[in-house]
């Protein structure tokens, strides 16, 4: 009794001291960036702090310690005895809690704290404890080949898989490719009860099987789409308990942080964090409100550091980066070489605000893919793969000189084996690897074109030369006359949904109030069902206001979206960081041309255009 006593002691000053941390973490974030600082607006930020933590962080704490103290008495995780399991079990609750919701800086403090206090010289520490629960997790997920271990996906994977189980409400906040939905679909995977794969997740007293429920935000979103979704989860949930399944729902919101404030769209969550009557993990690229966080566990994702860098680029290039064949110890270190120039690149906003996380990994996906084709890691292979994935900016030369820099390349060395942007589109637009035999996700991107014509036309002229071919290509363009609303988005919906079952090739113009209803299909994330008759087939969802529509996608499946260049400044990184980008004009495709004429006709056309451009009587009038 004694003993219990000094435990719930230890944990509830634990608790105490950690809320009085966030509040001063929060206080100073607040007054790192205000633009002025008076009495007042520093008196307004101690405030503002305050309710960064509640009454129900201190419950959330309690529910998990009780939770991991029952998992290590039942599975004995880490082999050590029952006093060590009651600290690892406070330790990993306060870091699921508290830890978690920090910046990396603030992490480190927190981190130094809980390793000092109230710890004998023999006791786990918070940061052991805290990496070997992520390590015990990762290990019992079966994974996708081709998927690293980053500390990203670990601690995604531990907090959607803990909070899914207890029924706490999870938020995941974080920048495009920080394997947040990822991460949810892997849960998804592994915990289906008797069926999971690993034997710890066919213990359903503990780990319930799965039921999810989706919902794809926009900007137009309302409370009555989000409460359908709630309600349809909550009602399968009292049948699951009827029948004594061991079955949760869950429901899942992606991009939390679209909808419009001012609307107020997701003031119905609150009623629904608060209930629990079905679990809940929404992801977003930025922290929501005050009213939201409180309810839920957050999960900020900072910036991915250089060994997460590291570690993403040799697990993309390795399936086994710890212990890699000898043959690709070379390509391993090359491959860590161009983390750097990426580091270097995401520190100006014109790069940050066009590529992402997504880029670099595709970038480097796309040179697996190939070494798997037989092709060598060469300098030649490298400037292929910047081509595909870090195209579409006026700055691709710099961007590739520095790339190239790392390894000792000098850009007119290997200036030969530079492509067109045409070739390139259109080699793409051919690209068909295999992969989505095996896996549920398709390695060659869908495309972005940048049309600086702010008209069709361009798209009109990549028929003629042979990138579009016209038997299968769907061309989509909504109106934005009054009286074309809503019905012509469901009819545009339906028949961009068709062109995917049927494997057409769906041009997209003009389409940005309907983007956020193919999110899911712009991941290129598929779940594979195997048909006796016809082969593996592989389906997507594809939102329709409240309601989300599994639909088939053939593999012969293209999508390429237009965006006016005048556009591209104001469209979300999240989005564009889906695309493989080009910036295609008039002059790109007449240069493109030009190469398959012979040289004295094409020097004959090349100065016929630079007279009409250059001839002032022949200008059009200011």
């Amino acid at each position: 009794m004694t003993t219990l006593l000094l435990q719930i002691a230890s944990l509830t000053d634990l608790i105490v001291t950690s809320q009085v941390k966030m509040r001063d973490f929060a206080f100073r974030q607040l007054r790192d960036t205000l633009k002025v600082r008076n009495t007042q607006t520093l008196e307004l930020a101690h405030i503002s702090s305050k309710s960064c933590v509640s009454q129900r962080d201190i419950q959330r704490v309690f529910t998990f310690y009780q939770w991991f103290k029952a998992m290590y008495d039942d599975f004995k995780p880490h082999g050590e005895g029952r006093m060590d399991y009651h600290r690892r079990a406070v330790l990993v609750a306060l870091g699921l809690v508290y830890y978690m919701r920090l910046n990396a800086e603030y992490r480190k403090e927190y981190s130094r704290y809980l390793d000092e206090t109230n710890r004998l010289p023999n006791e786990v520490s918070f940061s052991r404890a805290f990496a070997e629960e992520l390590d015990y997790y990762i290990k019992e997920v079966e994974l996708p080949k081709g998927i690293a271990k980053t500390l990203a996906l670990k601690e995604n994977l531990f907090a959607t898989i803990i909070c899914t189980v207890t029924h706490t409400p999870l938020i995941i906040v974080g920048a495009p490719g920080s394997s947040k939905t990822l991460s949810f679909n892997q849960t998804i995977a592994n915990l289906k009860g008797q069926e999971s794969k690993k034997e710890l997740f066919r213990k359903t007293d503990i780990f319930h099987s799965l039921d999810p429920h989706y919902y794809q935000c926009s900007r137009r979103t309302s409370s009555n789409e989000i409460q359908t979704v709630f309600s349809r989860a909550v009602n399968r949930q009292r049948s699951h308990m009827r029948f004594s399944l061991p079955i949760f729902c869950v429901v899942f919101m992606d991009e939390a942080g679209l909808p419009e404030e001012s609307h107020e769209s997701l003031k119905v969550l609150h009623y629904h964090l608060d209930k629990q009557e079905v679990s809940f993990v929404a992801i977003t690229n930025h922290v929501l409100d005050a009213a939201k966080t409180n309810r839920a566990i957050s999960l900020f994702r900072p910036e991915a550091s250089d060994d997460d860098l590291e570690t993403l680029a040799k697990g993309c290039l390795c399936s086994n980066p710890e212990d890699p064949p000898p043959e690709l110890k070379r390509d391993l270190d090359m491959v860590v070489k161009f983390c750097q120039p990426y580091s270097d690149c995401m520190k100006s906003s014109r790069f940050s605000s066009f590529f992402g996380l997504r880029d670099f990994i595709q970038f480097v996906n796309y040179l697996r893919r190939k070494k798997d084709e037989g092709a060598s890691l060469s300098p030649q292979l490298v400037v292929q793969a910047l081509e595909r994935n870090f195209n579409g900016s006026e700055d691709f030369d710099s961007i590739c000189a520095n790339f190239l820099a790392v390894i000792g390349v000098r850009p007119d060395e290997v200036e030969q084996h530079r492509r067109q942007i045409l070739d390139v589109l259109q080699a793409s637009m051919r690209d068909r690897p295999q992969a989505m035999q095996d896996l549920t996700e398709n390695e060659v991107r869908y495309k972005l074109i940048i049309d600086p014509s702010e008209d069709d036309s361009l798209v009109r002229l990549l028929f003629s030369v042979g990138v579009l071919e016209r038997e299968t290509t769907r061309m989509f363009v909504c109106s934005d006359f009054p009286g074309d609303g809503q019905l012509q988005q469901i009819d545009t919906i339906a028949a961009i949904r068709h062109s995917a079952i049927e494997g057409h090739t769906a041009v997209m113009s003009q389409t940005d109030d309907i983007h956020e209803s193919f999110y899911d299909l712009f991941n290129q994330r598929f779940r594979r069902i195997d048909d006796p008759e016809h082969g593996p087939r592989y389906y997507t969802n594809i939102a329709i206001g409240a309601h989300l529509k599994p639909s088939r996608v053939h593999p012969n499946f293209q999508c390429v979206v237009v965006v006016k260049k005048s556009e591209v400044a104001t469209t979300p990184p999240p989005f564009l960081n889906r695309f493989e980008k080009y910036l295609i004009s008039h002059g790109s495709l007449l240069d493109t041309m030009l190469y398959s004429l012979p040289p004295c006709l094409a020097i004959m056309i090349r100065a016929a255009k630079e007279k009409v451009i250059w001839t002032p009587e022949l200008r059009p009038p200011l």
